[in-house]
C-alpha cells in the first residue's frame, strides 16, 4: 500500500507542476514516465502457446525463474526484497518462485519444479545497471534458459507445457540480445523492471 500512496502522490506533484512547466519539461517527464513504466511488447508468441498460458486451470502453476540482479534504479521496493517478488504476485495463477543465481546456473533444484508446472515463464534480466555490475550476466541468463529448454524437452510430461521468456533488456545491448534468444518460442520484451513495467508486462503476456 505504501508504493501505491507513493505513487498517487508522485501523480499529484507532476500534475502540478506540468500546469508550470514549459512544453519541453512536460515532454521530458513523459519521457520518464514511460522509461519507469516500461514498454512490453510480443516478439514471439505462437497463438498456441498464449491461448495455453491464459487458459490454464486453477489446479495449475507456473514455474517463474527469476535471476538475482540488482535493483533497477528507479525502484521504490526496499532493498532486501526481491526485485521480482512484485512479479510473482502479479501472475493472474498460481504461481512457484525460483530465483537462479547467475554464477550457479540451473541446479537440481530448479530442475525438481519443472514436471509440476502448467507454464514456464523465465526472466532474463540484462539492462545496462545488471550489465554494470556483471558484463558476463546476459550470456549466463542465456545459457539457464538454454539449460532449462532442453530439460523440459527431454521430458514427455512437459510436451505442451508453454515456456515463455520474458527479456528485460535496455540500451545498445537490447536489440543483440533479443536476436541471441531467437530460439525461443515465445519471447516478451520489457525495457526495465520496476514494478509498474513488471505490470505492464504481465498484462501484454495475457491479453489485458
Amino acid at each position: 500500500m505504501g508504493e501505491r500512496k507513493a505513487r498517487k502522490s508522485s501523480k499529484s506533484h507532476s500534475t502540478q507542476h506540468r500546469k508550470m512547466a514549459s512544453p519541453g519539461v512536460s515532454n521530458l517527464t513523459t519521457l520518464l514516465q514511460s522509461a519507469s513504466t516500461g514498454s512490453a511488447t510480443i516478439v514471439r508468441g505462437p497463438s498456441a502457446i498464449l491461448t495455453r498460458l491464459r487458459q490454464l486451470n486453477e489446479a495449475e502453476w507456473i514455474t517463474l525463474f527469476t535471476p538475482f540482479v540488482p535493483h533497477p534504479p528507479s525502484t521504490v521496493l526496499a532493498r532486501n526484497m526481491d526485485p521480482f517478488e512484485p512479479l510473482g504476485r502479479m501472475l493472474p495463477r498460481q504461481v512457484r518462485h525460483v530465483p537462479y543465481r547467475l554464477d550457479h546456473g540451473m541446479t537440481d533444484t530448479h530442475a525438481d519444479f519443472l514436471p509440476s508446472s502448467g507454464a514456464i515463464l523465465i526472466v532474463v534480466c540484462s539492462t545496462e545497471n545488471v550489465l554494470s555490475n556483471d558484463p558476463k550476466a546476459y550470456d549466463r541468463q542465456k545459457k539457464f534458459v538454454e539449460d532449462v529448454t532442453q530439460k523440459a524437452e527431454h521430458n514427455n510430461t512437459l510436451t505442451n507445457v508453454p515456456i515463455i521468456v520474458l527479456l528485460i533488456s535496455n540500451g545498445a545491448g537490447r536489440q543483440p540480445h533479443e536476436e541471441g534468444l531467437s530460439d525461443v518460442p515465445a519471447l516478451v520484451t520489457c525495457n526495465n523492471y520496476t514494478t509498474a513495467a513488471l505490470a505492464n508486462a504481465v498484462r501484454v503476456m495475457f491479453g489485458n
